[in-house]
């Protein structure tokens, strides 16, 4: 069983990239694939894709030490529909919960090497919840132009 900070990381990453995905509700794949006329705008499943990557890489691979099938920059070019991410929110979920039970809590304070740096394993599980939740209100946010385009 995870202390209550692990839990808490792992609940907490958990309705993050539910929510994320969840913004792809009800949506068409022309309007999940839509961009935002912005510089470097990303599409709704482009936000979803890259969050669960993120997310899997900081626990899965940066945690829990496992290999995992990225590619960061492909995240950024995803395209299609909706029913693909919902079953990888799945996968990835599942994966992290599993990471994050089995997490031995010295792991927390244990120092380990990052694309940024030497990082606190505590700093690589706030890391992915604060990603996540950047992608969230971003998500939120690019939904509410999509809807708002329906009604223009």
């Amino acid at each position: 069983m995870p202390t209550r900070e692990i839990a808490k990381f792992r609940d907490d990453l958990a309705w993050l990239l539910r929510h994320v995905v969840g913004c792809l509700d009800g949506l068409t794949d022309a309007e999940i694939n839509w961009r935002p006329p912005a510089k470097d705008a990303n599409s709704l499943l482009v936000l979803a894709t890259h969050t669960l990557g993120a997310a899997e890489d900081h626990v899965v691979r940066q945690l829990g030490g496992q290999d995992i099938a990225r590619v960061r920059a492909s995240e950024f070019t995803a395209s299609g529909g909706a029913e693909p991410i919902r079953a990888r929110l799945d996968d990835v979920t599942a994966r992290v919960t599993e990471v994050l039970d089995g997490l031995d809590p010295t792991e927390l304070d244990r120092e380990r090497s990052t694309p940024g740096g030497s990082t606190s394993g505590r700093e690589v599980l706030l890391w992915a919840v604060m990603h996540a939740s950047q992608h969230h209100g971003v998500a939120q946010l690019t939904r509410d132009l999509v809807l708002g385009a329906r009604t223009a």
